[in-house]
This record gives C-alpha cells, sequence and structure tokens, in this order.
C-alpha cells in the first residue's frame, strides 16, 4: 500500500513517518506539509491511501481540495487526522468523501488499523455524542447477529456462509458497524462487547 502524508508539524510527520514505515504492508512515497501539495503528489506517486491533517501549513484545509483530489483519483483512500473536536470537520468530511476519521490522541496501533480497515473498504468516524452501549443498541438485527458471531471467533468467511450471505455483504455490514461504533477494527468492538458484558460468548 503506498501512502502519501500530509502533516505541517515537522515532528509529527517525521514520527508518522517512521512509525508508518515499519508496517510491512505500507510504503511511505511522500510526506508533505501543505495540502496544496497532495494532488501534485498523488499524480507524481500514484499513492493508494492519503493520510492528511486537516488544517496543514499556512491554515490551508485538506477538505477543502478533497472533492478535486478524488474526482481526479476516484478510488483514493483517505484517512483524515486532526486535534481539534470540531463536529463541523467530520460533517465536512463525510461530506466531501472521506473515507475515515481519527483524531491525534489514538495510538499508532490503534491508527494503523484505521489505516488497513479503510484500504479494505471499510469507514471509520468516531461518534460524539452517543454512550458505546447507546451506539451498539442502533445496529440492526443483521448487523447484531455478525457481531456476535464474530465475537465467537468466526471470521468474515465463516460468517458469509453460515448467514448464506456473499462476502461484499457481510463486508458492507461490518462496514456499517464500524461507523456506527466509531471503533477502527471489528477487534475492538467484539472486545468492548464483551468485556462490558453486552455479548456472552461461550
Amino acid at each position: 500500500m503506498k501512502i502519501i502524508i500530509c502533516e505541517d508539524q515537522q515532528i509529527l510527520l517525521d514520527g508518522l513517518t517512521v512509525s508508518l514505515s515499519k508496517e510491512p504492508d505500507f510504503k511511505i512515497v511522500g510526506s508533505i506539509s501543505n495540502s496544496l501539495d497532495i494532488l501534485p503528489s498523488i499524480r507524481s506517486t500514484k499513492a493508494d491511501l492519503l493520510l492528511t491533517d486537516i488544517i496543514t501549513k499556512d491554515k490551508n484545509n485538506a477538505l477543502d481540495i478533497i472533492q478535486d483530489v478524488l474526482k481526479e483519483f476516484p478510488n483514493l483512500k483517505i484517512v483524515a487526522i486532526t486535534g481539534f473536536p470540531d463536529i463541523t470537520f467530520m460533517e465536512k468530511a463525510k461530506k466531501v468523501g472521506v473515507n475515515s476519521f481519527v483524531y491525534k490522541n489514538i495510538s499508532t496501533e490503534e491508527l494503523i488499523s484505521v489505516i488497513k480497515n479503510t484500504y479494505s473498504g471499510y469507514s471509520v468516524f468516531p461518534n460524539t455524542d452517543k454512550t458505546k452501549n447507546m451506539i451498539l443498541s442502533t445496529l440492526t438485527d443483521t448487523e447484531s447477529v455478525i457481531l456476535r458471531l464474530y465475537c465467537s471467533g468466526k471470521d468474515r468467511d465463516d460468517i458469509a456462509k453460515e448467514l448464506f450471505m456473499s462476502q461484499s455483504s457481510v463486508k458492507a455490514h461490518i462496514s456499517s458497524i464500524l461507523q456506527k461504533t466509531g471503533f477502527s477494527s471489528m477487534a475492538r468492538v467484539a472486545i468492548y462487547a464483551v468485556s462490558t458484558g453486552l455479548i456472552f460468548t461461550k
């Protein structure tokens, strides 16, 4: 996976570049500080995924150029990251086509998980106004069954066979679960659901 990182704070840019470069599946093909350089960088590197801060160098907002980027590179996956708890950022990110949105207080391990999930076709957005218990209660019956099966140790292939679904359908339901809960991976949803007693496994 070829990744471009856009971050205006040099120490964070260097840290992200070093940390993500250690992941065997990741190749950092661009490290930039200004969102105005995103499109030229993608053109020259043919990157698969963009990890970008929202407010970049010279106070340029990366969200302002995302639609133009996706118009030229519709298959590009985009993860937006910010340190500002501004709900309007998240709303605009969804509107312009950002795939996933995270805050800078997450761990490197969690960020890697978000990147991998995003590249695989899932979306991750934090939920800012509900408790996790309330969020889990918003799952559809099918999503709840899929989560229960996942908690019991079944993988996506097993779930597809057991529910007589295509893998793409299971994938779509998993994406919905991640969007509703704000977790970065099904593993984290499962750990939370089991540890809090919302789902019991044998």
